[in-house]
This record gives structure tokens, C-alpha cells and sequence, in this order.
């Protein structure tokens, strides 16, 4: 949950601005109409992400922003979450939003950020851990997480199979032209 901006879930508690179901298209929201899109988590639990991806572009403003964030493939629990239909790789995103590919011929974001996790971004959004892990755990984190972002490939590809990353953080810019 984010203080700085409206947040929106498909059931109601403390915290959600609005109650929305967005396995239901199109969105209730209009062309252009969002500066930008916080993706926590979501993304994974929907079958047809590209429709999902389609109706962010469609109602972001140009030069709006999309971030998301996502499993990473490595993530043991990620992979074994019924709900979850995909986890991702470092270059995922960036591959299939911000480049010709077979699921959009033309980009629709330009990518301005793209990052490894070994934990979540938020440490303890469920409020579960001993308050003592959590700067352990932030400074294993910083760690292990610049090592990655250096070299992520031998990360995903040599590091991964012994050491599970929590999660892939991507942001990008709202290109304007139509995508298809």
C-alpha cells in the first residue's frame, strides 16, 4: 500500500481508496486519464497479462509511468503460489514492453528502470517478521541485490539456482504512439 497515491484492490480494507476488479475490461477509468500506475504484485495472478498491460497503456497519460513488480523466477514460493500464472526474469519487462516482440510489435514504454530484488522491495508489508530481521535482512539485501544488478545474467543464470531472488522491480515511460 502506498500513502502517495490511490490505491485500488478487489476487496475492501483499511487502506484502499477503491474497491475494483480489474479481471473485468475495460477499466472504469478513461483513455489518458492516469499519470501513473503502481503495480505491486498483481501482474502474476492474471492469465491474459497482455490485455492487462494493454489497458495500462490505454489509460495512461503519455509520458505516464508504469512500474512494476513481480516474482522473480528464482522465488521457490513464487513458483509454488497457486494464483501466481507467471514469475519473470530481469529482462522480462523490458524484452516485451520497451522493444518489438512477438506480444507487441511496436514498444510501448521506454524502459527507465529495471532491477534484481533478493527480498521484496517493501521488507515486511504483512507485518510478520521480528522487527530485529528486518535491518538484517535490508542490509543482506543491499548486498546481495547491487551484486546482481551489476551482473545480472550470471546472476539469473549461475547465482539463482543456489541463492532465490525475491523479485524483479521494472519501471518504464508511456511511449504515445499506438502499440499494434
Amino acid at each position: 500500500m502506498r500513502t502517495d497515491a490511490f490505491n485500488i484492490d478487489m476487496v475492501e480494507y483499511p487502506g484502499i481508496d477503491d474497491v475494483v476488479d480489474l479481471r473485468e475490461y475495460p477499466w472504469p477509468w478513461k483513455d489518458w486519464e492516469v499519470e501513473g500506475i503502481y503495480v505491486s504484485h498483481v501482474l502474476e495472478h492474471f492469465p491474459d497479462q497482455e490485455k492487462f498491460l494493454m489497458e495500462c497503456h490505454r489509460i495512461l497519460r503519455p509520458g505516464g509511468f508504469l512500474r512494476i513488480a513481480g516474482p522473480h523466477s528464482s522465488c521457490v514460493s513464487s513458483i509454488g503460489h497457486l494464483g501466481h500464472y507467471r514469475t519473470y526474469c530481469y529482462n522480462a519487462f523490458d524484452d516485451n514492453l520497451s522493444k518489438p516482440s512477438y506480444m507487441f510489435k511496436k514498444p510501448l514504454f521506454e524502459t527507465i528502470e529495471k532491477r534484481l530484488n533478493w527480498w521484496h522491495e517493501e521488507v515486511d508489508a504483512e507485518g510478520h517478521l521480528p522487527k530485529w530481521t528486518i535491518p538484517v535482512i535490508k542490509a543482506v539485501d543491499w548486498v546481495l541485490s547491487s551484486f546482481a544488478n551489476r551482473v545480472p545474467r550470471l546472476t539469473e543464470n549461475i547465482i539463482c539456482p543456489a541463492i532465490q531472488f525475491r523479485e524483479v522491480i521494472w519501471q518504464g515511460i508511456k511511449i504515445y504512439e499506438p502499440a499494434l
